[in-house]
């Protein structure tokens, strides 16, 4: 009974969060904008990668850095979005209360908005993936792909990011407005820290010490490796893909842990200091 409530709330915050994120225009102008808003993303990582290298796009160079900037949008749009849906209920909505105190609960209703985030995010990595193939000449060998370890990578990665995006929900919540510059600046972090748009090999020891400790970098490498056969860090080219998927794992374990932990805790928070139902429109 508990998992079939689960799953009607999920599906009910799904369908609320497609509504919220299709409602602001018709539904021609919001599938165009979402067509070329990734095809617009894929060519401005091509003119950065040119402009960077002096060179055009093609090579196992850019194609790392390619596919890694390619599935970087599954945070953007997952987690930061995670915490962007408590800051929309509670401030622009003022909707927030109901939610928690309604049967589905805040993390019912938060795992159901992350759902339509992820099939926004999958259409976005599609199409970056099929402009890199035929535009940019991001190629790789289908029959080399080793697809158990790179969806088994991908599942790891997605959970990590799910969970981080309850993590950042909770610290959303004892938060006032300025919360949303804290989601921007997420997504921004992992995406300096964890070797998507340069190899972690650049970075000063102490920032490398940092990215090893977070479970992104080893999803990125991961899927790289799985997919194009190679990755971006020669410091990482030495571990087996053993040690590479166990890192991943152990990675998003913790990551589990520690923000099932923290999210009960800030909302514990939250709830005691009265911020739930705050709104502060600064």
């Amino acid at each position: 009974m508990a998992l079939r409530t689960m799953r009607s709330g999920v599906r009910a915050a799904a369908w609320l969060g497609w509504q919220i994120e299709s409602n602001w225009a018709d539904t021609l102008t919001f599938v165009v904008y979402s067509v070329l808003r990734p095809l617009g993303t894929a060519l401005i990582l091509a003119g950065m990668y040119w402009a960077v290298a002096g060179r055009g796009a093609g090579g196992a160079v850019f194609a790392a850095f390619y596919v890694a900037n390619a599935f970087h949008e599954y945070l953007v749009r997952v987690l930061i979005g995670m915490g962007w849906a408590v800051v929309e209920e509670r401030e622009e909505y003022e909707m927030l209360r109901y939610i928690y105190t309604s049967p589905m609960g805040l993390r019912t209703y938060l795992t159901g908005r992350s759902a339509m985030k992820f099939l926004l995010a999958s259409v976005s990595v599609l199409l970056i993936l099929t402009t890199g193939w035929f535009l940019l000449g991001v190629r790789w060998d289908w029959s080399a792909v080793r697809w158990l370890p790179l969806l088994l990578a991908f599942g790891l990665g997605l959970v990590a990011t799910i969970f981080v995006g309850y993590l950042l929900a909770g610290w959303t919540l004892v938060l006032p407005r300025a919360a949303v510059n804290i989601n921007e600046g997420a997504g921004v972090a992992f995406y300096l820290l964890c070797g998507v748009i340069f190899p972690i090999d650049l970075m000063p020891r102490v920032m490398q010490w940092i990215a090893l400790a977070l479970p992104f970098t080893y999803w990125y490498e991961a899927l790289r490796r799985f997919l194009l056969g190679h990755g971006a860090s020669a410091m990482l080219s030495r571990w087996s893909d053993a040690q590479l998927l166990s890192a991943l794992a152990l990675g998003t374990a913790a990551i589990v842990v520690v923000s099932t932990w923290g999210f009960h805790a800030l909302e514990r928070k939250a709830r005691r200091e009265g911020k739930l139902d705050m709104t502060t429109w600064f």
